[in-house]
């Protein structure tokens, strides 16, 4: 019988929930592509409206989901479902869906990023 070793105490935290944004462009301007539809623009308001509200999750720009005739691309990761057509307008609704679904988990302050005592 094999023993298996305990987990090293400063193990890396296994990896918790991605959303992956399609940025693919189309050489040919005639195809859809998520980045003709704002698809840059959608990553930037992703990451910033998460990191406002402190949820622990990454974005992750990937280059082709597949679905540029129905983008920008939007996927949860690990396993989730896509999310087509979303505009920046939406982020904020889309992010409180996932909150709440995902159960997101706020990432902790360091005590590196609190301001000074006393002010």
């Amino acid at each position: 019988m094999t023993k298996v070793p305990p987990p090293l105490p400063n193990a890396p935290a296994p990896p918790g929930w991605s959303l992956l944004v399609c940025i693919n462009r189309r050489l040919r301007s005639d195809l859809a592509s998520c980045a003709a539809r704002g698809s840059e623009a959608l990553a930037d308001a992703i990451e910033a409206e998460a990191d406002r509200r402190g949820l622990d999750i990454q974005v992750e720009r990937v280059v082709c989901m597949g679905r540029c005739n129905h983008g920008p691309t939007v996927r949860v990761a690990p396993g989730g479902a896509f999310h087509l057509g979303l505009g920046v307008e939406q982020v904020p609704g889309f992010l409180d869906r996932l909150e709440t679904s995902l159960e997101l988990p706020k990432k902790a302050i360091s005590t590196n990023d609190l301001p000074p005592p006393g002010t």
